[in-house]
């Protein structure tokens, strides 16, 4: 089940990428920029801003799952989709699709031309790829086969027997730790953390490059503790070398509307360039006598902090 495929990103791995995401995710991050990535099932997003108000969707709904005002009445809907086949306002769209291993990688083959010429690649991320992961292993292998460079972007909860076979055809991973504190990463995500860690330095003992990842969230996850915390859990991960921050945004905020829910980080404000240079000093402060760094991005462009 993959929700999005995302063509020539710069960001999750070297040179031009084409993202794939796929759906369903373990994890109810509170601030999740993508929350049509969380249910394994295929949804039904609302745009109401383009509806015309015809009333087609009204009329193929056989439940009455569709309001006076076009809205969708979730308690109701049996997911039929019969409302956005007759939106031609395409005020709805169904987030999520099944794939099989060959339509999937045709679609990602397609983009070879920019992965020869600017040393690209594929990304699998989420949702949650360890969690889908014989069909992971599949489509990676068959990547790599085909001399496409495969990374992964992950929050790391998965059962390692499970995804350990997908990862000798894994160049580079992408790893989060939210929160070094286990019962704080149950608060804001619904499952503590010794899994991920677990993961974490088995993958790296498997000898897979892993850059760590923290999204700075005000409130949640922006304390000198937490950072400096994880920083000195990285130091011992042989295949860490980077440890990225990534400061919180709000760009998902209206996903959560379009899917019937409410975000409760609203009106949350990203944090200031000072704080995430602060940050980035005090990791570094640590990770210097291992040869390693943070960083975070602004404008594209990495900003380290020596120390």
């Amino acid at each position: 089940m993959i929700f999005n495929i995302q063509k020539c990103s710069i960001h999750d791995g070297a040179g031009l990428r084409t993202l794939v995401f796929f759906k369903g995710c373990p994890l109810r991050c509170l601030w999740c920029a993508n929350p049509e990535s969380q249910s394994y099932k295929a949804e039904i997003m609302e745009f109401p801003s383009k509806c015309i108000g015809c009333g087609f969707c009204r009329k193929e709904c056989k439940v009455g799952a569709i309001k006076e005002d076009g809205r969708i009445d979730r308690a109701a809907c049996t997911g039929c989709f019969k409302c956005v086949d007759a939106c031609y306002a395409e005020s709805r769209k169904i987030a999520g699709e099944e794939y099989t291993v060959d339509e999937l990688f045709k679609e990602i083959d397609k983009d070879r031309l920019f992965y020869e010429t600017g040393g690209g690649g594929v990304t699998f991320s989420g949702g949650e790829p360890l969690t889908q992961p014989e069909y992971l292993a599949e489509i990676a292998a068959r990547c790599k086969k085909s001399n496409i460079s495969v990374n992964i972007e992950s929050c790391g909860y998965g059962k390692y027997d499970e995804f350990k076979k997908a990862l000798p055809y894994i160049d580079a991973m992408f790893m989060d730790i939210k929160q070094i504190d286990s019962g704080k990463h149950k608060e804001m995500t619904g499952f503590g953390n010794e899994l991920i860690l677990d993961n974490i330095k088995k993958i790296s003992e498997f000898g897979v490059p892993i850059t760590i990842r923290t999204p700075v969230v005000p409130g949640y996850t922006d304390s000198p503790d937490n950072i400096e915390g994880i920083a000195k859990f990285i130091c011992d991960l042989p295949s860490v070398s980077e440890y990225e921050l990534l400061p919180y945004h709000r760009l998902g905020e209206s996903k959560y509307a379009a899917l019937g829910r409410d975000y409760l980080l609203k009106g949350l404000e990203p944090p200031a360039d000072q704080q995430m240079n602060d940050f980035v000093s005090a990791a570094n402060r640590i990770l210097k006598a291992r040869n390693k760094k943070c960083f975070w991005t602004k404008d594209n462009n990495k900003m380290f902090i020596e120390q």
